[in-house]
């Protein structure tokens, strides 16, 4: 924004700025200019104070801080908006018959995601593949990305047979005759991963664009950006560097590295916090064990009528080992820990205080299952807790089947951990999610799914306030990012990012939050999406 300032009118701002009194009446305008804030308050004295300032009139919307996706697979999502999407597929039979309609003519790879294991009363074979796509290799993310579904040829090419043994952190799974089925969990699915072609700089480019696009229809003016070691997807790094060269990134963007940067990161003195207004180095993303769905997040004890506890995906000294070594070179961890084994252990490496670093916080991705006893502990530490409460949706019922009710006790214990003094960073795991935030706030606020059940909702207790769920997306991402009171509120010298809603989230009930529509989004000061452009170019 150049120029003369902007005075931004709304019905009503929230700014989520701790320093504003909280006894006044909501600002109804706010002034900025050259992408930052410059005041918030009253329409009659900003206009006043800036009699030259050009006009932006939102009324009768209510304004937020643009909000922050703080965990999102953000180049796999947007190549995966391109591939089969499997999700409303209700057996392994009929998302073969979707393959089969999608792969058409041809000999290159087939790929799509989606699959969820929780609907389906068999599980998925490569034969199916074979027979709607012979000769071709497929292969088919699951819903949590931690299983891969392939054809015999994804198997040939990437040389697994019957004797190939199961990698550290995966399994292949084998029929009877010890034969690999085509399901590839954890690990195992990097033999394949390594073996299929990537997508071109052309393709990742119009992909990133577009999920852009959709990111900002939603409202969401940042992204906390991760890598996932079981999808073939580019380094997001250089792409998003050449779109900001080019004048096209209009999203703030935490990149975090992935384990094997590692020593590249320390060799060249890359250091949490790194960057510039656009693009800024996060955290080292380890993982530690799998998921729920695939039956692999790591529990202190077995699953629901088995003797598997999961799949620790990391050993412990390794984990302290890399912890260590990051925190000495000034990078930050962020630790995949979805099982009550796996979060404990994260809890207790990260809460040493040798490893702190100074610019950004730890973080632990999903908290999914965390012991009650320890709901404290990440606030006492300072460790953020980076969670998707979309996931609790789609995964209660599975939960309490394959952990029992009383076990989940310590799920997706919003209000638990953030009494314990947690800051909480809410994010949405797309591709294994949508990237809508609403999905979000719906659940943290009535832990319920789509259909409204349970009708009491799931451990009620744990329920957030709109206001804290809100936080969630704006304060809790930036205080995780190391950018508070640039990020996620709407004070003096902050970024001018904000969205507009036709509603007020804050006065709506749960199970209206669903409608809650984004009328414009702003970043730097710039509209780069408004309701009302998407209907003229429909």
């Amino acid at each position: 924004m150049s120029g003369p300032p902007v005075l931004v009118l709304a019905r009503r701002i929230h700014t989520l700025d701790p320093a504003a009194p909280a006894d006044v009446r909501p600002p109804d305008a706010l002034l900025a200019r050259h992408g930052r804030i410059l005041a918030v308050g009253a329409a009659a004295e900003l206009r006043s104070a800036a009699p030259d300032a050009q006009t932006l009139d939102l009324r009768p919307a209510t304004l937020t801080p643009g909000l922050t996706d703080a965990h999102i697979h953000l180049v796999e999502w947007a190549l995966a908006r391109r591939e089969v999407d499997l999700s409303a597929a209700d057996s392994p039979e009929a998302a073969a018959r979707m393959v089969a309609s999608h792969a058409g003519q041809g000999s290159g790879w087939v790929r799509g995601r989606g699959w969820n294991p929780h609907r389906w009363a068999a599980a998925p074979t490569r034969e199916l593949l074979d027979r709607v796509a012979p000769g071709r290799p497929v292969a088919l993310q699951s819903h949590d990305m931690h299983a891969l579904w392939v054809s015999s040829e994804a198997l040939r090419r990437a040389g697994i047979d019957r004797e190939t043994p199961d990698p550290d952190g995966g399994s292949i799974v084998r029929d009877a005759a010890g034969e690999p089925t085509g399901l590839l969990l954890e690990r195992a699915a990097e033999l394949v991963v390594r073996c299929s072609p990537p997508a071109t700089d052309a393709e990742v480019q119009a992909a990133l664009l577009d999920a852009q696009a959709e990111l900002h229809r939603l409202g969401i003016t940042g992204v906390h950006c991760l890598p996932n070691i079981h999808i073939a997807a580019p380094d997001p790094l250089p792409t998003l560097e050449t779109l900001r060269a080019r004048g096209l990134l209009r999203l703030r963007v935490l990149a975090h590295l992935p384990l094997s940067a590692l020593d590249d990161a320390i060799r060249l003195g890359v250091r949490s916090g790194f960057g510039g207004e656009w693009i800024r180095i996060g955290a080292i993303k380890l993982f530690l064990d799998g998921a729920l769905g695939s039956r692999t997040a790591w529990l202190r004890e077995p699953y629901v009528g088995s003797t598997d506890r999961g799949i620790q995906v990391l050993p412990a000294a390794d984990f302290r080992e890399a912890v260590r070594r990051a925190a000495a070179a000034g990078l930050a961890t962020a630790v995949h820990a979805i099982g009550d084994a796996a979060v404990s252990l994260a809890l207790d490496v990260l809460a040493d205080p040798a490893v702190r670093v100074p610019a950004l916080p730890h973080r632990i991705e999903h908290v999914q299952l965390c012991p009650p006893e320890r709901f404290a502990e990440p606030g006492r530490h300072g460790i953020t807790a980076s969670v998707q409460p979309c996931h609790l949706i789609t995964d209660w019922r599975p939960a309490e089947r394959h952990w029992g009710h009383d076990r989940c006790r310590g799920a997706y214990a919003f209000r638990s951990l953030l009494a314990g003094g947690a800051v909480l960073a809410f994010g949405s795991d797309a591709p294994v999610e949508p990237a809508d935030p609403r999905l979000g706030l719906f659940a943290a606020l009535a832990r319920q799914d789509l259909d409204g059940q349970p009708a009491d909702g799931w451990f009620p207790a744990e329920r957030l306030a709109a206001p804290e769920a809100l936080r969630a997306y704006t304060v809790g991402p930036a205080h995780a990012a190391g950018a508070m009171g640039m990020q996620g509120v709407l004070a003096p010298g902050a970024y001018a990012d904000f969205a507009a809603w036709e509603q007020d989230p804050l006065e709506l009930a749960a199970p209206d939050v669903m409608g809650l529509r984004c009328m414009a989004t702003v970043v730097g000061g710039d509209v780069v999406w408004t309701r009302t452009s998407e209907h003229a170019h429909a």
